[in-house]
């Protein structure tokens, strides 16, 4: 389980941000990451930032851009053997006394006996339909 620290004076920061950057910055924060020396650099397109946090491509473009331009993410270009460019990694440089992740181990779950919930269709098929036709019928 990843958890994110937030440091005391963070609430600024997102102020400025707004809350889809705050967001996608955080979404950044917990993925994998590799050290290159000076930061830590994430592999996540801004398609696969969008999907993970449900909002169009657009939203998540504008994200970036924002965390781009308050210096917290600089895109890193990379190019395959063939040359061309691969997407979508960038170099956090966010400090940890502001937004940093723990790898904790998953918390215990206790042991239950219960049963589990029926499926939709098989709600539907036992279910009373008198209802649903006496209000189409009105």
């Amino acid at each position: 389980m990843v958890s994110l620290i937030v440091g005391e004076h963070a609430s600024q920061l997102r102020r400025n941000l707004g809350a889809a950057s705050w967001v996608a910055l955080e979404e950044l924060t917990v993925r994998p990451s590799t050290d290159d020396g000076s930061a830590r650099v994430v592999a996540a397109s801004v398609r696969n930032i969008a999907d993970s946090l449900g909002i169009s491509k657009n939203a998540a473009h504008r994200a970036h851009r924002r965390l781009i331009a308050a210096d917290l993410i600089s895109p890193v270009q990379r190019r395959d053997d063939g040359g061309r460019f691969l997407a979508g990694t960038y170099r956090l440089t966010v400090d940890p006394d502001l937004l940093r992740s723990t790898h904790d181990p998953a918390p215990a779950r206790p042991a239950t006996n219960r049963t589990p919930r029926p499926r939709d269709a098989e709600r539907r098929q036992h279910g009373d339909d008198s209802q649903q036709l006496t209000l189409l019928s009105t």
